[in-house]
C-alpha cells in the first residue's frame, strides 16, 4: 500500500507471477505492485444540513399525513355508520307511515260500517247523483200541479219528467253497483278487522285513534332522528372535505421537500463525480488483478498516473479540490499531514484556509 500523503495517497494490488517455472521458483511469490490514485469522498456541510432538514421535515410531514390519515378513516367509518342509522330510521319512518295510511283506511271504513246510512241502499238514494236527479223531477213535479202551464208546456214537462226518471233509474243502477263494490269492500276490511281487534266493533274506531296517534308520534320521533343524522352526515362530510384539503397540502409540500433534497443529493452527487468515477477504476484494477491480467493491469495504473499528473500539474483547481480532500481524510482518521498516527496531545495540521466543511462525514 503506498503511504497516506497527498502525492503519495493510493492502492497497491499484489499479483502472484505467471513466469516462474523451476520447483524452487514454485515457492516463492513475486510481488508486482501497482499504485492507483484514490479520490476522497467528502460532504458539503451546507448540503448535507439541508439533506437533514429535509429528511426531517418529510419525516415530520409523514407523521401529519398518516394521522390525517386515520382521521379520514375515523370519519368515513363515522360516516358508513351514520348512513346506516339513517336509513334505518328511514326505513321505519316509511313503515309507519304506511301503517297510519292503512288505520286510518281501516277507520274510515269501520265508521261506514257504523253509519248505515252509509251503506246498502240507503247509501244509493243518498248519493249526489241520485240525489240531483231526484230534486230536478221533484222541481218539474211541482211546477206542473202548481204552475200556471199551457197544455203545451205541460206535455213538455210530463215528457222530460218521463225522461228525467228514465235517466235516474239507470243512475241508481249504476250507482248501486259501485255501492255494492263498496260494501263488499267495505265488509273484507270489517271481516279481517274482526280478526286482529278483541274489542267490540262499537270501541274500533277509539281503538284505531289511540294507534294513529302513537304512530303519529314514533313517526315524529323518527323524522327528527332522520334530521339529526342528516345534519351530522353533512358535517362529517365538512371535515372530510377539510381534512383531505390540509392532506392535500401537506402531500403537496412533503413532496416538494423530496424534490428538494433529491436536488441536494445531485448536488452531492455531483461534487463526489470524481470519487465515483474513481471507485468504479479501482474495481475494474481489482477485476484485472484478479484475473491476472497484468498486461492490462499495467497499462490502465501508467494511464490514470499520466492523467493524473496532468491534472496536478495543469489544473491549480483540481490540485486544491484534491489536496482538501486528501487532507480531510487524514484528519477525520487521527493522522497527521505526513501519514503519521497524530499524538493525542499533537493539534490538526491542516490550515483553516484549507477546510471548507466544519463538520464534515467521512465515509
Amino acid at each position: 500500500m503506498g503511504g497516506d500523503s497527498i502525492l503519495n495517497h493510493g492502492e497497491t494490488s499484489e499479483i502472484d507471477s505467471v513466469y516462474d517455472t523451476t520447483a524452487e521458483a514454485k515457492s516463492t511469490k513475486n510481488i508486482i505492485t501497482f499504485y492507483f490514485v484514490k479520490h476522497h469522498r467528502y460532504e458539503d456541510i451546507e448540503i448535507t444540513r439541508k439533506i437533514e432538514e429535509a429528511n426531517l421535515e418529510i419525516k415530520k410531514k409523514n407523521e401529519v399525513i398518516d394521522d390525517y390519515s386515520k382521521d379520514l378513516k375515523q370519519y368515513r367509518e363515522d360516516k358508513k355508520s351514520a348512513e346506516w342509522k339513517l336509513q334505518t330510521w328511514t326505513i321505519h319512518c316509511g313503515d309507519w307511515t304506511q301503517s297510519i295510511y292503512r288505520k286510518r283506511e281501516n277507520l274510515s271504513y269501520v265508521k261506514i260500517a257504523l253509519n248505515k246510512k252509509f251503506t246498502g241502499n240507503r247509501a244509493v238514494m243518498l248519493s249526489p247523483e241520485v240525489t240531483e236527479l231526484s230534486k230536478h223531477i221533484s222541481g218539474l213535479k211541482h211546477r206542473v200541479q202548481k204552475g200556471r202551464l199551457t197544455l203545451k208546456e205541460e206535455k213538455q214537462m210530463i215528457k222530460q219528467m218521463k225522461e228525467l226518471k228514465g235517466e235516474n233509474n239507470k243512475v241508481v243502477t249504476i250507482v248501486s253497483d259501485k255501492q255494492k263494490k263498496k260494501d263488499e269492500v267495505v265488509k273484507f276490511y270489517i271481516d279481517r278487522l274482526h280478526y286482529f281487534m278483541k274489542t267490540p266493533m262499537e270501541e274500533w274506531p277509539q281503538s284505531l285513534t289511540e294507534e294513529i296517534d302513537n304512530l303519529k308520534s314514533r313517526t315524529l320521533d323518527a323524522r327528527k332522528e332522520m334530521k339529526y343524522f342528516e345534519q351530522y352526515l353533512e358535517d362529517i362530510d365538512n371535515q372530510i372535505s377539510y381534512v383531505i384539503q390540509k392532506m392535500d397540502t401537506a402531500i403537496s409540500e412533503r413532496d416538494r421537500t423530496i424534490e428538494m433534497r433529491r436536488k441536494s443529493k445531485e448536488s452531492a452527487d455531483q461534487l463526489n463525480a470524481c470519487y465515483y468515477k474513481n471507485q468504479g477504476l479501482l474495481n475494474s484494477a481489482k477485476h484485472l488483478a484478479v484475473t491476472k491480467n497484468i498486461a492490462a493491469l499495467a497499462e490502465l495504473s501508467n494511464s490514470e498516473l499520466e492523467k493524473f499528473f496532468s491534472q496536478w500539474n495543469d489544473d491549480k483547481t483540481f490540485r486544491n479540490d484534491y489536496s482538501r480532500r486528501v487532507l480531510w481524510s487524514l484528519d477525520i482518521r487521527g493522522l497527521s499531514k505526513d501519514g503519521r498516527i497524530r499524538n493525542p496531545d499533537e493539534k490538526s495540521t491542516i490550515q483553516e484556509s484549507l477546510i471548507p466543511w466544519r463538520t464534515p462525514v467521512f465515509k
